[in-house]
């Protein structure tokens, strides 16, 4: 069974966790990415998980069936516009504190 990718959108705590467990309960690395723009976490990432983690939105999050939000709140606009246009088919969702559904859903042309 072939299962599309999962993206992330922030790699901090919260998703490293997630990924962790995803990882723990047999997905392959390979089919993880992770769009976090700190080269610092990026490394930290591919080091612990061997996940693929990029510092800026690209074409392979368009092939992503599932995103997960989870950047500071403060930071998703900034994301969601670099970010949106590559999520339409994606179901997403969101670890991030005091952001709606439906802000993500407008944000990204997901309406």
């Amino acid at each position: 069974m072939t299962s599309l990718p999962i993206a992330f959108i922030g790699g901090g705590n919260m998703a490293s966790a997630l990924i962790g467990g995803l990882l723990n309960s047999g997905r392959p690395p390979r089919s993880l990415l992770v769009v976090e723009p700190s080269e610092v976490q990026r490394d930290k990432l591919a080091q612990a998980f061997g996940v693929a983690a990029v510092p800026v939105a690209t074409a392979a999050l368009s092939q992503a069936g599932t995103v997960i939000w989870a950047v500071k709140p403060q930071s998703f606009d900034e994301a969601a516009t670099a970010c949106g246009s590559w999520l339409a088919g994606a179901l997403q969702l969101s670890v991030m504190a005091g952001i709606r559904s439906d802000a993500i859903a407008r944000a990204t042309g997901s309406e």
